[in-house]
């Protein structure tokens, strides 16, 4: 029995080293706890991204089947009333899912672009934007003329009459204000053009647009506003159409 109790000692010593203590020993298990937590957690955050990209890559070809079907009858023969799209909603989901994925981001862009040629096509009765939704579709924008209008543009707020949060936000992240304001979580955000008008036509508000530093009318004033967008939508494919419709004096 002393043998044993004498080999049980030694290996206790052993694996503990000369200069370790039961406390450090406890320690170190801690630490391997604390590091298998963290990459549990980081499995899940991953998890979370690739299900978040899952639900956006099935929105987005759903989309796309609907812009499709919608240019099978491009133009019709009777002219519709212009309207929003239908789909600025839908694509926000995705953009806010999405949006540090540059191949993903260009696909909707194509999609959002499409859908406004055929709602042009449709207002108008003008064959060729019927073609140039097709073309959008396969991922040609079209000619990018250097128009960086919004450049030109100031701050504006959009606020919601039904305030029901405290919560401001001023100039962050435009996804991010998107988001929150989309969901209610906040009812006035500070931001540039054209992301106050947008929200306050696809999301409800009014506009409350900021001191001009200049007194000299835009070049663009008195422009048809859905021609504008016309040339200048292949330019800002991070926003809809419809944005920049808003923007310029589109109803």
């Amino acid at each position: 029995m002393r043998q044993i109790a004498a080999v049980c000692g030694l290996l206790l010593v052993a694996c503990t080293g000369p200069h370790t203590t039961g406390g450090l020993w406890a320690e170190q298990n801690l630490e391997q706890e604390a590091a298998i937590f963290r990459t549990s957690e980081e499995q899940r955050a991953q998890q979370a991204h690739a299900l978040e990209v899952a639900l956006a890559d099935e929105t987005l070809a759903l989309e796309q089947a609907r812009v499709r079907g919608e240019l099978e009858a491009c133009p019709t023969s009777i002219r519709q009333p212009w309207a929003l799209s239908a789909g600025n909603r839908v694509r926000d989901t995705i953009r806010i899912r999405v949006y540090d994925d540059p191949a993903r981001i260009a696909a909707l862009a194509q999609v959002a672009l499409a859908d406004w040629r055929v709602r042009r096509a449709r207002a108008t009765g003008e064959r060729h934007f019927c073609g140039e939704a097709s073309a959008a579709l396969a991922g040609q924008l079209g000619e990018r003329a250097a128009l960086r209008v919004l450049d030109e543009l100031g701050p504006a707020t959009v606020v919601r009459n039904d305030a029901r949060s405290s919560l401001t936000r001023t100039k962050r992240e435009p996804m991010v204000d998107l988001s929150l304001y989309a969901v209610g979580w906040t009812d006035r955000i500070t931001s540039d053009a054209p992301l106050p008008q947008y929200l306050a036509a696809v999301y409800g508000g009014a506009v409350v647009l900021q001191p001009r530093s200049s007194q000299a009318d835009p070049w663009w004033q008195g422009r048809e506003p859905a021609v504008l967008v016309d040339e200048i939508a292949p330019v800002y494919p991070e926003w809809e159409p419809d944005a920049l419709y808003v923007t310029f004096g589109g109803a």
